[in-house]
């Protein structure tokens, strides 16, 4: 029955809107749909910068792991943690209590927060690559309020970022343009005129 309330607890992040929504205005992203973006990009700076297979993929369980306290603590913005007094360490003991792997789930959660293995640097670079990409996401939307936060985590953010991966990324990612990749993949390499009317 334990094994079913984490599974339940990991659907309620489904529901769940990141408070940043607040300060940005718009915001398409969830709990749920965040933490499965920062995973990906974990594993995949995890590989960028050769950490073999296992590390890679532990770093994106890390992830879902810290954030699934949120379906307990709720998610608080940059301003709100401030002023708010979250127990996230109770909520994970609460949730990983009497399960027979819960462990390992603890030990990948302090790992994390300790910040200092190569795997929680390149997590905790995952979950600001996130954040800075949602903004990116959104001023090529015209949204000015996700400008004006991209561009100041841009200077404030991004040279404190742990690994130059990231930090490289974030470097492409200022010159890119959303569509380019179905563009050159799917145009450019492979044009076919009958497809085309379907864009």
């Amino acid at each position: 029955m334990k094994s079913l309330f984490l599974i339940e607890q990991a659907a309620q992040l489904m529901l769940m809107p990141r408070s940043h929504k607040k300060n940005l205005g718009t915001s398409y992203d969830t709990i749920a749909s965040h933490s499965f973006h920062v995973a990906i990009i974990a594993l995949t700076i995890a590989k960028i910068e050769w950490l073999s297979d296992e590390d890679a993929n532990r770093c994106a369980v890390t992830w879902l792991l810290h954030d699934l306290a949120e379906a307990r603590t709720w998610d608080h913005d940059f301003i709100a943690k401030n002023y708010n007094i979250c127990d996230e360490k109770k909520a994970v003991d609460d949730q990983f209590r009497n399960l027979w792997f819960d462990n390992n789930f603890h030990n990948q959660i302090e790992e994390y927060e300790s910040r200092e293995s190569m795997r929680s640097k390149i997590v905790k670079d995952a979950d600001q690559l996130a954040q800075i990409y949602h903004e990116w996401s959104l001023m090529r939307q015209g949204n000015k309020l996700a400008q004006q936060r991209y561009e100041w985590d841009l200077e404030k953010r991004v040279p404190y970022l742990f690994t130059q991966s990231a930090k490289d990324i974030v470097k492409r990612m200022e010159t890119s343009n959303p569509n380019e990749r179905r563009r050159d993949e799917f145009v450019i390499k492979n044009y076919r005129q009958e497809n085309l009317t379907s864009f």
